[in-house]
């Protein structure tokens, strides 16, 4: 079994990175910038990263402090492609089926971009739903591409520490208690995030 393959396949992954722990960073790197690029995004959730950073890091693959600016790397690299294919070629993304039947996430992601410019992709960063597609949102703006690129790499760093954090929780607490926390932190940010929405359209 190459790489390519096991990437694609979520659940040969760890077999495949026990058999070559060479290909470890590369793993990470991949499906950090998989889950963080329009599209693909949807294809590979987040759970799935996280399941491989937790297994490197039990097993002592790769050491903490290198996991997390390894995935930071792979998805601001993520964010930044999504951004440029907004920039460039959004229209005609836009016409795509995978679009088409995400109306309601599109409207969410949109009304983001609109509202909150640069910081909407620190709210896409922290919210899985519409992390893949924020950048690309941002991208169909007028939002500088220097602007952006600072903005991610900031959103990137304050999600590599929770990264951290998080992998350290599983250490201490286990994997399920560790989750439940962290739904509990999202569901608490989604739901502050809406109410600064609604309140500045109010406005």
């Amino acid at each position: 079994m190459n790489l390519i393959e096991s990437i694609f396949k979520p659940d040969s992954i760890q077999i495949f990175l026990l058999q070559n722990p060479e290909y470890a960073w590369l793993a990470v790197f991949a499906l950090a910038f998989l889950e963080s690029m329009v599209i693909t995004g949807s294809i590979f959730p987040s759970i799935v990263l996280f399941s491989v950073c937790v297994y490197l890091f039990d097993q002592q693959i790769l050491g903490l402090y290198l996991i997390a600016p390894i995935a930071m790397s792979g998805a601001h690299l993520g964010d930044l492609g999504g951004f440029l294919v907004g920039k460039y070629s959004g229209n005609k993304v836009l016409s795509l089926t995978f679009f088409q039947k995400r109306t309601a996430l599109i409207d969410k992601a949109t009304s983001a971009a609109d509202r909150f410019g640069p910081l909407a992709v620190v709210i896409g960063r922290f919210t899985p739903a519409i992390r893949p597609i924020m950048p690309f949102f941002l991208g169909l703006t007028r939002l500088e591409l220097k602007r952006f690129y600072f903005a991610d790499l900031l959103a990137c760093f304050a999600w590599g520490i929770a990264l951290i954090l998080m992998l350290k929780g599983v250490q201490a607490l286990g994997f399920v208690n560790t989750i439940l926390i962290a739904s509990a932190g999202l569901l608490s940010f989604i739901y502050i995030s809406n109410k600064a929405t609604k309140k500045k359209t109010n406005n």
